[in-house]
């Protein structure tokens, strides 16, 4: 039973433990500049690792990680792969990690390390953007080569070179002297974790097109295959409609979001913990889905009962009492949290 749960949600599994990883990370990064895995790293890398040749080595490796070689990459995808929306997927993936890589270093704002730099860099150090941009990159790439090369050989020659170039390059920023362990795991960890999520939707882009090219399947096994990739697709819009229409008309929504965003805000400020980060995050979803459950049950009953009703009042006064009763424990969570922290 456990097995199958894990199988069946195993990418949930792996984004939850890389987003524990990297807030625990921003918690030591926030309380110490320099981590004890840090300085360990450093010393033996600094003292015991570095030579001339090596150095040399690490240059050509961390420049495999540069804007433009990736840009290059990009670019020859675009032009030469037979499916263009193969170079739209790798060149979006690219776009997407550096964006969200600078707006991370602008929110942690944290300096890169000195006085051992072999190579000169600017901006902020966590989480290192070669680190994250490589894993991202060259993890889609070793995606793709996995699900559309037939040839065995070939698969496993280039996914090996790609899965041993992505930590090498992690380690030439280390060995460079331009960013701490810490910066090169959390970048890891977070592009690992945006993978999960990104490889579904490049799936589902590439499984359109090649179904196009099935001419064995007969006509009527191809609508179907439409029709639940449609009904797939239109779930999420739904849902992302519904949720803006709830926005929309329901003022109640709209506060439970400004009170989320300025308890995040007072979390980055006063530091708090990363149990502290899950209990607030696990209270922001409770609070918000139920209020959105709320809603749909007014509206339910609004439709099946339009005349004054005493059970329908009924039924819309316990999902309302559900969301107070939410609110209030959040509420309480969040005393127990903040007050000890502000006096």
């Amino acid at each position: 039973m456990l097995k199958k749960i894990i199988e069946k949600n195993y990418k949930w599994i792996i984004v939850f433990l890389c987003l524990i990883i990297v807030l625990m990370l921003l918690e030591d990064i926030f309380e110490n500049e320099q981590l004890e895995l840090d300085v360990l790293v450093y010393r033996l890398v600094i003292l015991h690792l570095r030579s001339e040749p090596l150095t040399v080595i690490m240059k050509v490796i961390t420049n495999l990680s540069s804007a433009y070689v990736l840009i290059a990459i990009s670019l020859g995808t675009l032009i030469f792969a037979k499916n263009k929306k193969i170079g739209m997927c790798i060149t979006g993936n690219l776009v997407i990690t550096t964006l969200l890589n600078q707006l991370l270093k602008y929110i942690i704002q944290r300096p890169r390390p000195e006085g051992y730099r072999l190579i000169a860099e600017s901006g902020y150090s966590f989480p290192s953007g070669h680190s994250m941009v490589s894993m991202a990159f060259y993890g889609l790439i070793i995606y793709l080569i996995w699900k559309m090369v037939k040839n065995k050989k070939i698969k496993y020659i280039s996914c090996g070179i790609l899965t041993l170039l992505i930590p090498l390059i992690g380690f030439s920023r280390i060995y460079l002297g331009v960013h701490y362990a810490s910066d090169v795991i959390g970048g890891f960890a977070i592009s690992i974790a945006y993978l999960m999520l990104f490889t579904n939707i490049v799936r589902s882009i590439l499984k359109l097109e090649k179904e196009k090219k099935i001419n064995i399947m007969n006509k009527r096994k191809m609508v179907e295959m439409r029709k639940k990739r449609k009904k797939l697709r239109n779930s999420f819009k739904y849902a992302f409609e519904g949720i803006k229409e709830a926005w929309s008309t329901e003022q109640n929504l709209k506060i439970h979001f400004i009170i989320m965003l300025i308890v995040i805000v007072t979390g980055f400020i006063f530091k708090i913990s990363v149990m502290e980060w899950i209990a607030c995050l696990l209270l922001f979803a409770l609070v918000i889905s139920l209020e959105l459950i709320n809603t749909a049950i007014e509206t339910t009953v609004d439709i099946a009962m339009p005349e004054i009703n005493e059970k329908a009042k009924y039924a819309k006064d316990i999902a309302a009492g559900a969301v107070l009763f939410s609110a209030i424990i959040a509420v309480i969570v969040g005393l127990i949290i903040f007050l000890p922290k502000i006096f």
